[in-house]
């Protein structure tokens, strides 16, 4: 068994391990890690000085592993977002838990439970360049959910590149538990540089609020393109948003160029508090330092839905992974 080590104190949280003897080539243990830190300029509602903050942006780290499980493979991931940047007496501020799952593999396919992204939310793939950012798809549109209680069962990949998946939400807060109280579906379709998705949620994110979301993304030399479309509805209140965000990624050797736009009316659906902009534009630059540090630095205009008040943002940071 191979574990890799690192350690990390927060709230007196530390990882530490060493190097073992193999047991399996099939077995193993990886702890592993992304920080992104950013020194933003905040221009909020149009404010006539700007902030300064340095930001953590969802830096986590996690342990994720597999092994042998008779003739099939059993996986399992822990993760934890952490704050790198601001002081607090909480360790809940600090410290938040993300996907953690176990589960089985084998030739039918894979199944887990835990908490994880729905399948619409990995929809999204690469086509969100600034995720995790201020320019993240989260701050226009719905869908980005990280569901607990989640069970989710994903084909094996078909013949010709297509894979389902179906994740169920037990009601556990209902009146009635249900083993369906939510649903997320998506088939996923890639062949060469081409990928394609299609989900729908219901009862995802409230009671009888259904979200649709296609997705395609294409790869040509330097090139990737991406383009989302989704559809939110409140079918109580017979209320409904559309959403288009596209993206554009120029890369030439260790440099990255990104372009991004969102227009949003999802927030007509009522559906989600966390939806700030009816608009966004981020332009961005990635240099690649080395296998696992990359600098970079964006600038992302939001305009706040109905107001056409506009929050400005400017940023500079580092991605370190391990």
């Amino acid at each position: 068994m191979k574990i890799k080590t690192f350690a990390l104190s927060s709230m007196a949280l530390a990882c530490i391990a060493a190097t073992a003897p193999a047991v399996a080539d099939d077995e193993w243990v990886d702890v592993y890690g992304k920080i992104i830190l950013t020194v933003d300029k905040v221009n909020a509602n149009s404010a006539s000085e700007d902030q300064w903050e340095v930001n953590s942006n969802a830096s986590r780290f996690g342990i994720k592993g597999k092994g042998k499980a008779g003739s099939l493979e059993a996986f399992y991931q822990l993760e934890w977002e952490v704050d790198l940047a601001d002081n607090s007496k909480s360790s809940d501020d600090h410290i938040k838990a993300r996907n953690q799952i176990v589960g089985l593999r084998g030739s039918f396919g894979e199944v887990f439970a835990g908490r994880h992204d729905t399948p619409t939310k990995k929809l999204q793939k690469k086509v969100d360049l600034f995720g995790d950012l201020q320019g993240d798809i989260k701050h226009s549109m719905n869908g980005e959910k990280r569901a607990d209680n989640i069970i989710q069962y994903t084909t094996p990949k078909f013949a010709g590149g297509l894979k389902l998946k179906f994740a169920l939400l037990p009601g556990e807060e209902s009146q009635f538990d249900k083993l369906t109280e939510g649903t997320s579906v998506a088939a996923e379709y890639k062949t060469g540089n081409l990928n394609l998705g299609l989900s729908v949620d219901s009862d995802v994110e409230g009671e009888n609020i259904q979200t649709m979301r296609a997705m395609t993304q294409y790869k040509t030399g330097n090139w990737q393109f991406g383009l989302l479309f989704q559809n939110t509805r409140d079918k109580t209140m017979d209320l409904e948003g559309d959403a288009t965000m596209a993206s554009v990624k120029y890369t030439s050797g260790d440099n990255v160029f990104k372009l991004q736009l969102i227009d949003s009316e999802s927030y007509q659906a009522e559906v989600s508090s966390k939806i700030k902009y009816s608009e966004q534009t981020s332009i961005g630059y990635d240099k690649k330092l080395g296998k696992k540090t990359t600098f970079f630095t964006y600038y992302t205009v939001g305009e706040y839905r109905d107001t056409g008040v506009e929050d400005n943002i400017f940023g500079i940071g580092v991605v370190q992974k391990f």
